[in-house]
């Protein structure tokens, strides 16, 4: 009696485990972090970190007219890649965000939070973005 119940556990964890394969190192709807130059796999599909663009955001401990803003670039596929840029900025969370190959990308955070009169290398840089399925 006790194998009629276990069978469908089994089957249940082999099909779990199958979803989480499908992912390829890469949570779907979870936080993923990159440096400039690092890739993840999402779906086949490898994601890579290529620039933090622009990192015009008000340093902390300053007062600033505005509140600037970091923009980031990624690039998806292999060989013919297409770039995405995504842009955060206080107030504008639609900027965070693109759709690109039945796929939401959306940037979460970009570390370190400048400091005035400190300086950030390219290399110093940690992106924190989410991708989900539309």
């Amino acid at each position: 009696m006790k194998i009629k119940y276990l069978l469908p556990l089994l089957a249940i964890a082999l099909a779990a485990a199958k979803c989480s394969d499908d992912l390829t190192g890469c949570p779907m709807g979870e936080p993923i972090k990159l440096q400039i130059g690092g890739t993840v796999e999402c779906q086949d599909t490898p994601i890579q970190l290529i620039a933090v663009k622009e990192d015009s955001r008000c340093p902390e401990y300053t007062n600033c007219v505005w509140e600037g803003q970091a923009v980031v670039q990624l690039a998806l596929g292999n060989g013919d890649r297409q770039t995405l840029d995504l842009t955060l900025r206080e107030g504008k969370p639609e900027l965070a965000s693109k759709s690109m190959g039945g796929y939401i990308y959306r940037l979460s955070e970009v570390t370190p939070y400048p400091v005035a009169g400190q300086s950030i290398q390219p290399e110093e840089y940690v992106v924190t973005f989410i991708v989900e399925a539309i």
